[in-house]
């Protein structure tokens, strides 16, 4: 079964949950997680080199015709090393805190029709691919067919972290049964809760320990323990907001970003 649009919509709403607010297409955020900025439906960014094919896949003129005052310093991020073009962005900033003028400059540019039309294609290259991998998932588990839940907890992954860098079910099932029997989500919420304070999203972690401990279900538990491995991938100030985003989908409930999301219902 190929993903069809509707799942697309779904999952498109259900992960631009977490950073946007109002009109998805011109969403825009500043380095709150390391990625410089980060813009648009799925918030491609400058820090794992996301957002720049679609800036060049636009054109410098649109660029400088949505984005007069940071236009050239944006084309130019975007041309450059991913150093640089993170130490070009954040000098549009406040901490981590877009000012007023580029924060309104970026929403002009990817709300355009020539980068809505952009991030229209890649949205269904990011689906496809997390298509892929849930199926790969689903076959893995002893599974004809992924769900919907899988195919958003991939698609998250796909847009946020690229892939599973080498993960396999069998790790899961490993992690799942090394842990003291009917532990593992236990041993989640306890590193959880153990957060280094230099962690992004560290008192998300510690609410979602409380949240989450005692209530995996077993249907939840091998999609739960997947996002706990992956986040051990990620750079280690990027590992709690990883778990926060990615345990909430497994659970369909968590804090991610300083807010309760509840995905009851949804999928």
């Amino acid at each position: 079964m190929a993903v069809s649009d509707q799942e697309i919509n779904t999952a498109v709403a259900v992960t631009g949950r977490f950073e946007n607010a109002g009109d998805p297409w011109r969403g825009v955020t500043g380095d709150f997680d390391g990625m410089g900025i980060s813009c648009g439906v799925l918030q491609w960014n400058i820090g794992s080199a996301s957002l720049q094919p679609l800036v060049k896949a636009v054109g410098q003129a649109v660029v400088l015709r949505e984005a007069p005052t940071i236009g050239p310093d944006l084309w130019k991020a975007c041309n450059t090393g991913v150093a640089t073009g993170l130490t070009l962005v954040r000098g549009w900033q406040t901490g981590t805190r877009l000012k007023a003028t580029p924060a309104k400059e970026l929403a002009s540019l990817m709300g355009c029709p020539e980068m809505k039309a952009q991030q229209t294609s890649r949205i269904r290259v990011v689906a496809e691919k997390a298509d892929t991998l849930a199926k790969g998932w689903a076959q893995a588990a002893g599974r004809s067919e992924r769900t919907l839940q899988e195919l958003i907890w991939f698609f998250d992954l796909v847009t946020q972290n690229g892939g599973l860098k080498g993960l396999t079910h069998a790790d899961v099932k490993a992690f799942i049964q090394t842990s003291t029997p009917g532990r593992a989500d236990d041993v989640v919420c306890d590193w959880l809760l153990a957060a280094p304070a230099a962690w992004w999203g560290r008192l998300d972690c510690i609410k979602n320990a409380g949240l989450w401990r005692d209530k995996i279900t077993p249907a939840q538990l091998d999609l739960f323990a997947l996002s706990y491995l992956r986040s051990g991938l990620s750079t280690p100030r990027a590992r709690g907001v990883v778990m926060n985003r990615k345990g909430a989908l497994a659970f369909r409930k968590g804090w991610v970003n300083g807010q309760l999301f509840d995905f009851a219902g949804q999928f």
